[in-house]
């Protein structure tokens, strides 16, 4: 079984905690460095590419005949700053392009009423799944249990932290998660709930199943009925960090942390029904960490204002903040050298890939770092930090007009792209 709470918290847990703990927090010297020039011709693509993009949105919202379709392939592999090209062929991507739409045309089918920030969010999901299949040479698919487990993010999430909610209605929706996947009777008090159980559904359909067993024999199903058990309660445990009148050390955070960003990883790559090392359980598992400590190096601000306890929320000084950063850095680092994995290429893409959203992270939180921090690693980053400063702000006014013109953009593209 790979969800067993034992092996995880005695042994997966504690493992990913020392590689973090034992990373160096040192400036990050070995990271690549960008020239200037580079910059300059990063920013010009980047600038041609949102203009391209903008005028496709207009066209699309329109002048539908007018629009044409605009490929996601040819976009990846003509950018200059990751590099994608030299690990995923155009037919990779093409099919990559193809399971997108196919997941965000079931997501709209399913859930018209999901804002595009939800559906960012179920879209973050389905990508990490993918990078697995590609990183493990398994085709592109968009299968009912993946579009089932990245919808229940923004389902879960907008429930449980929607402030007109009651404690009681709260509670009794993470009680009629648990009866689901335990395959007890429930009963649905709104078409929320409700559709909430389809997704579970789309789940359970999937296991076990004849690519299930193969890949991790006949307690499949069982299997993963107990990491969603799990993932239900690492998320309840981590409201935790919202409630200042719980005393929480550093090393609790940290925990909590390990804890949800790890199983939320390793079932998107349980999903690909794909067999696991013990190597391989270590390095989904601290790659979730990681993606939660970016996720929580952008959001210091908004945590600091709410009071949540993340390991960067928490830093008292930019000093501390550097060093966090720093440390995230090296233990990135650390976690890819120790699985060195069969696909060197894209291993390499999806370091580089890390790296830069580490640093875009620290950059987009730039207010809680010493300037001269800050200007050490515009050195590694793709473009100046004046045109990233610039970039966030533009993007900053466009989420702030209404969101049903994106939904509508999505829909034309989905009909049209």
């Amino acid at each position: 079984m790979i969800f067993d709470k034992t092996s995880i918290t005695s042994a997966l847990l504690p493992r990913v905690r020392e590689l973090w703990l034992s990373s160096d927090d040192g400036f990050p010297e070995f990271l690549p460095s960008v020239s200037e020039e580079q910059k300059r011709y990063n920013e010009a693509w980047i600038t041609a590419s949102i203009d391209r993009i903008s005028r496709h949105r207009k066209a699309l919202l329109s002048h539908k005949e007018a629009a044409g379709s605009l490929s996601l392939a040819n976009f990846l592999l003509n950018e200059p700053i990751l590099g994608i090209r030299d690990a995923m062929t155009k037919e990779s991507l093409n099919a990559f392009q193809a399971s997108m739409k196919s997941f965000l045309q079931k997501a709209r089918d399913f859930a018209p009423e999901l804002p595009v920030e939800g559906m960012g969010q179920a879209l973050r999901n389905f990508i990490v799944y993918s990078i697995f299949r590609e990183q493990n040479g398994l085709s592109k698919d968009c299968p009912s249990s993946i579009f089932g487990y990245s919808m229940l993010y923004p389902f879960t999430d907008n429930f449980l932290d929607d402030p007109g909610r009651t404690a009681q209605e709260k509670q009794h929706y993470n009680l009629l998660i648990h009866h689901k996947i335990c395959g007890l009777s429930i009963t649905p008090l709104s078409v929320h709930e409700e559709k909430t159980a389809r997704l579970l559904d789309g789940i359970a359909a999937m296991y076990p199943s004849a690519e299930s067993v193969s890949a991790y024999g006949d307690g499949s199903g069982e299997d993963i009925r107990l990491g969603l058990l799990l993932m239900l309660e690492a998320q309840e445990t981590s409201q935790k960090q919202t409630d200042v009148s719980l005393p929480l050390t550093r090393q609790n955070i940290m925990d909590i942390s390990i804890y949800k960003g790890g199983l939320s990883v390793l079932i998107d790559r349980y999903f690909i029904n794909h067999s696991m090392t013990e190597n391989d359980l270590f390095f989904y598992f601290g790659f979730g960490f990681l993606l939660q400590l970016c996720d929580d190096l952008q959001d210091i601000g908004e945590d600091k204002k709410s009071g949540s306890r993340t390991l960067f929320s928490s830093c008292d000084t930019p000093e501390e903040t550097a060093a966090g950063t720093s440390r995230l850095f090296s233990y990135t680092k650390a976690l890819f050298e120790s699985c060195p994995g069969e696909n060197p290429a894209f291993r390499k893409f999806l370091l580089k890939s890390c790296n830069h959203l580490i640093l875009t992270s620290a950059a987009g939180s730039g207010a809680w770092f010493d300037e001269t921090y800050l200007k050490g690693l515009e050195e590694f980053l793709p473009v100046s930090l004046p045109f990233l400063e610039e970039e966030k702000k533009k993007l900053s006014e466009a989420a702030a007009e209404d969101g049903n013109q994106a939904l509508a953009m999505l829909d034309e593209f989905l009909t049209f792209g």
